[in-house]
């Protein structure tokens, strides 16, 4: 076990490194998520927050440092596929351009991983998907096909999507930058929601006052570091950090 992790935590993570060839993104994250816990990562383009998520549940391969899920090292390069679609069934992903398949309708967008990853039979993927697409408010376009979708119900479907693996815990990237500013909050109630649930959440955000209200936690990234952590009350309020400041102080003037 890290140093940072205790018999709670999700995923923990000890000076994590990423590179992109000479460009060193990340340079050296420490931190961990606990059960139930609701993390907004907020900071300006650039600073590493999507390549973070994208590591955590190891869409990109880490350079240097330690990852553990649910307990299990997952920092190896070399991880077999077996351990990357157990490690994904725990850390699902909620993405900013839905990813849904166009040729598949909803229903069998939300059959597809559970009956792949999981083993789970044809009537039960699709008990679990109808279940889910009605927590979202989408239960009655379970026959629809994506582009009959408005972008928010396309985010919605995505979140389904995720709580069919029966997650520990959804990363969330940026979920409401692509859709329209009207749609946005049917997006976010499905994830107030899922906080109030009790869900472990880890949302790169620009919704401030989504990191405001929902997070228990918020992290500020800064040229692939953390800047400033805290809860959101003293991150926002009183924020000690000259670039949050900046960075806050421009966003309120939008």
């Amino acid at each position: 076990m890290t140093a940072l992790s205790s018999p709670s935590s999700v995923i923990t993570c000890e000076n994590l490194h990423k590179s992109f060839g000479p460009i060193e993104v990340l340079k050296g994250i420490s931190t961990a998520f606990e059960k139930g816990d609701v993390v907004s990562i907020i900071g300006p383009s650039g600073c590493g927050k999507s390549t973070f998520l994208r590591c955590l549940n190891r869409l990109e391969s880490i350079n240097q440092g330690r990852l553990e899920v649910m307990g299990q090292d997952m920092s190896s390069p070399k991880l077999s596929w077996q351990a990357l679609y157990h490690l994904r069934s725990q850390v699902s992903m909620v993405f900013q351009h839905f990813n849904l398949f166009p040729h598949l309708t909803v229903l069998d967008n939300l059959m597809l991983a559970p009956q792949k990853a999981l083993k789970v039979s044809k009537a039960e993927a699709q008990d679990l998907a109808l279940h889910y697409l009605t927590k979202v408010g989408l239960g009655e376009r379970a026959h629809a096909y994506p582009e009959q979708l408005s972008g928010g119900q396309k985010q919605r479907v995505a979140i389904a999507r995720s709580l069919c693996m029966k997650p520990e815990a959804i990363l969330f990237d940026e979920p409401t930058s692509a859709l329209d500013p009207e749609l946005v909050g049917e997006v976010l109630g499905v994830m107030r929601q899922l906080a109030e649930e009790g869900m472990t959440m880890v949302v790169v955000t620009h919704e401030m006052q989504f990191a405001r209200e929902v997070s228990n936690r918020v992290l500020f990234f800064n040229a692939g570091l953390i800047e400033e952590e805290g809860v959101p009350s003293e991150v926002f309020a009183n924020p000690s950090s000259d670039r949050l400041k900046a960075f806050l102080r421009r966003l309120s003037q939008h």
